[in-house]
C-alpha cells in the first residue's frame, strides 16, 4: 500500500500580507473607515463632494491615506508592530519601586 502524499509550501513562517499590510493593520483601517462613515453620514448628511455622498468620500480618503500612511509608518518594524504599540498604550504604567520620591519632604515615621 503506497503512501498517499500532497505537496504542502515550505514557507510557513512568511508574513502573510497584502500591500505590504498585515490582518491587524487592515482590521485598523477598517475600523476608521467604518468611523469615518459614521461621522459622514450623521454630520455631513446633505453634502457632496466630487459627486459622491460625504461619507462615502470620508472612507474613501481614510483608506486612500491610510494604507500608504501605515506603509510608510511600518517601514523597517517588526511583525505586530502596531498591535504591541496599542497594547503598550492600553495597559497602565508601572514604576519603579525604588525611585526616590521627589515630592515627599518628611517622612512618615517620627523617630522617638
Amino acid at each position: 500500500m503506497a503512501l498517499k502524499m500532497s505537496p504542502v509550501s515550505r514557507n510557513l513562517h512568511a508574513k502573510v500580507t497584502m500591500l505590504g499590510l498585515e490582518l491587524e493593520d487592515m482590521l485598523a483601517l477598517a475600523m476608521g473607515c467604518a468611523i469615518a462613515m459614521l461621522i459622514g453620514e450623521f454630520l455631513f448628511p446633505d453634502r457632496y463632494m466630487f459627486f459622491l455622498p460625504m461619507n462615502w468620500f470620508l472612507m474613501l480618503m481614510v483608506l486612500m491615506l491610510g494604507v500608504p500612511g501605515l506603509m510608510l509608518f511600518k517601514y523597517g518594524k517588526p511583525r505586530r508592530y502596531l498591535f504591541d504599540l496599542v497594547v503598550y498604550y492600553a495597559q497602565p504604567r508601572s514604576y519603579c519601586a525604588f525611585a526616590r520620591d521627589t515630592k515627599l519632604t518628611t517622612s512618615f515615621i517620627k523617630r522617638a
